[in-house]
């Protein structure tokens, strides 16, 4: 994955931007759509959250373990 660890540091912080961007939509969904409208879309973001932590955070942080926010837990990293 990414070997420089200051570029590792900025991609982590933009990817963990683009998930805290995500719950917030998910929020919003929950505050204005119907249940079933809902349930489509918090499914559809918790398959792109998944794959943005699987694929992109954990290399980074197997990597860089020193990057892992404080607090969040990586299997494999943290414990």
């Amino acid at each position: 994955m990414i070997q420089d660890q200051a570029i590792a540091r900025q991609v982590s912080d933009r990817l963990l931007q683009v998930n805290g961007a995500l719950d917030e939509a998910i929020v919003f969904v929950q505050d204005n759509c119907s249940a079933i409208e809902i349930q489509a879309f918090k499914r559809a973001m918790g398959e792109i959250m998944y794959k943005v932590f699987e694929e992109a955070l954990i290399p980074i942080y197997k990597k860089h373990p020193i990057l892992v926010p404080e607090g969040l837990r990586v299997s494999g990293i943290t414990d």
